[in-house]
């Protein structure tokens, strides 16, 4: 079947309108990035978590999900996260990447907003300021296959 197609519809239903909108699923998250003692080696560190865990929470999505991922930054420094190997067709702006976009300021927050489009597979975020990756702050981006959508292996 082809691609599901935005759908607007206006319903009169007991008197009073409702607009219902038909589109691809939006998955909501909200981090809280903080420090705390991890031990990847055995030896007590201070390093990055998200949420209080190490590594950082995965995320599973469908091919053709909206993500829209809210980052409190509780560091008492800058914080950026990089969507490695996500294709980002509706916000090519919001990738993460110094140039593109601004780390998160301490005591800020900010919304990554994209949709993976097509692209099943595994994937990976990580900060990319200041060494940030070396004490963690990263975790894992699932894209799984619709149904619809045969896979070829």
């Amino acid at each position: 079947m082809a691609r599901l197609m935005l759908i607007s519809m206006l319903f009169l239903w007991a008197g009073s309108m409702l607009m219902v909108q038909g589109g691809d699923p939006t998955l909501f998250f909200e981090w809280n990035v903080t420090y705390g003692t991890i031990a990847p080696l055995g030896v007590p560190v201070k390093g990055i978590l998200i949420n209080g865990q190490f590594p950082g929470p995965n995320l599973n999505s469908t091919t053709n999900n909206n993500i829209v991922v809210n980052v409190f930054n509780n560091l008492d420094e800058p914080f950026l996260v990089t969507w490695d190997g996500v294709q980002h067709r509706k916000n090519s702006w919001q990738d993460g990447v110094l140039g593109t976009n601004c780390p998160i300021p301490p005591g800020k927050n900010y919304t990554y907003k994209f949709q993976v489009k097509d692209q099943i597979g595994s994937y990976m975020y990580y900060p990319v300021t200041a060494m940030h990756k070396a004490v963690g702050g990263f975790g894992g981006l699932r894209v799984n296959s619709r149904l619809l959508i045969p896979v070829p292996y």
